[in-house]
């Protein structure tokens, strides 16, 4: 029997960006398994931030009344297993190595075949359709994993679409402005199935009312002037939606981050289209009982870790605590390929009392000196310190730390380190 270290080497030698093949390449490995996707009614979510969230807010609500889900996302932050759940519970080591090994099996027929081989993230949403095809699962939540038309996720069968906040981020592929974006995350629409979306003022959703239209597909828009938040304390905010779909109030979420009220009440929204009969008891009980890893989370206390990793998840962490009355640390690596000038032009408007530097564990980790100089240009005066590594980083903030709150900003893999580290810390 394989073992898990053994499953997760064989995963990680496989190469996690770079050139793939078309979704008919994925989808004949699919017809090998008799498209184990097919069997699964999927809600699939897509969007350039707050997918985990909004995914995890649903999964939540789903358990609450009462419904068996499954729930794929990615990336992890410290485990495989976490992309992987079932009643948010992880799957366990031996069923992603027993799904692993069925995969393989499937890639050597398919080679036989002259299929061309899979990627990383094909490989894992194989695996989980394999995984969850085997359960009396009600509900099956797929979070997207770049983009949206050519994603692999794209080829299961939705009874839903959600399209979350967009933003730029992956240019590269998904193109360089706002239309294009949202026209690469349009592309989850099916014909003739719901889609409920953020209307943002930025020219995404008209790109998705346009894309619904052609598919005959009713949309569902959230404005955030319909979201109106009622109170906030140190790690709650209450709050009441009144859409023209639906009105519900006395809603909490526990986060510190406002932006978790938007990602929740299109969670609420998406829900009520689905399944109009849920009770706003279940949905106000879904809600708060809901917990997502790396996402502005109090890993200790005053400790947070969230995985903002582009301009326009930084903004959101911007509104969040500039009415803070706390004054905050800032412990911040990135990756080389993100507009990190952008975010930390963002982030240099707050009152830092401290910033440390530092680099991820990846080969994509951004220069620490080219990230500190961009901070020494748009802060004035704060004291900036550079280390080489995040847990000597992190180590030394906590130990500079008086009575300040500390946040660990920047990417979910510098979340992913931090979370390791304080099991062995706190």
């Amino acid at each position: 029997m394989m073992t898990y270290s053994e499953m997760e080497r064989e995963l990680n030698e496989i190469p996690k960006f770079g050139a793939k093949a078309s979704l008919s390449n994925l989808s004949a490995y699919l017809e090998l398994a008799n498209h184990p996707e097919r069997n699964l009614r999927v809600i699939h979510i897509a969007g350039t931030n707050g997918k985990g969230s909004v995914s995890a807010y649903i999964d939540s609500i789903l358990r609450q009344a009462g419904y068996m889900t499954a729930l794929f996302t990615s990336p992890h932050l410290i485990k495989i297993n976490e992309r992987f759940r079932i009643n948010f519970k992880e799957c366990s080591d031996e069923e992603l190595i027993n799904a692993w090994c069925s995969v393989k099996d499937y890639m050597v027929k398919g080679k036989e075949k002259g299929l061309q081989s899979l990627t990383f993230f094909e490989i894992l949403f194989f695996m989980g359709m394999l995984i969850f095809s085997e359960k009396a699962i009600d509900y099956c939540i797929l979070e997207t994993g770049l983009g949206g038309r050519l994603d692999a996720t794209v080829l299961s069968n939705p009874v839903l679409s959600v399209i979350t906040s967009i933003s730029y981020d992956h240019t590269e592929i998904l193109g360089d402005t706002i239309e294009q974006i949202a026209a690469e995350k349009a592309g989850i629409i099916k014909e003739g199935i719901p889609v409920v979306a953020i209307d943002e003022e930025n020219g995404a959703f008209s790109v998705i009312e346009r894309t619904a239209k052609e598919k005959n597909a009713p949309v569902y828009g959230l404005k955030s002037q319909e979201l109106t938040i009622l109170k906030k304390c140190e790690n709650t905010i209450d709050f009441s939606i009144n859409s023209r779909y639906y009105k519900i109030s006395n809603l909490k979420v526990k986060s510190y981050a406002s932006y978790q009220v938007q990602n929740a009440a299109l969670a609420v929204l998406a829900v009520k289209v689905l399944l109009p009969e849920v009770s706003q008891d279940v949905i106000r009980e879904g809600i708060v009982k809901m917990y997502w890893p790396g996402r502005m989370e109090e890993i200790a206390e005053n400790v947070y870790v969230d995985g903002a990793h582009n301009p326009g998840a930084v903004h959101q962490i911007y509104n969040s605590l500039t009415d803070s009355d706390k004054e905050w640390l800032l412990l911040f690596a990135v990756c080389s390929d993100k507009d990190y000038s952008e975010m930390i032009r963002v982030l240099g408007r707050l009152p830092w009392k401290r910033i440390y530097i530092t680099k991820i564990d990846s080969a994509r980790g951004a220069d620490t000196a080219a990230v500190k100089q961009c901070f020494k240009e748009e802060t004035a005066g704060c004291p900036i310190y550079e280390y080489d590594n995040a847990r000597t980083a992190f180590e030394t903030a906590l130990k500079d730390r008086e009575y300040e709150n500390l946040l660990c900003l920047g990417s979910l893999y510098l979340a992913g380190e931090i979370k390791d580290f304080a099991t062995t810390i706190f």
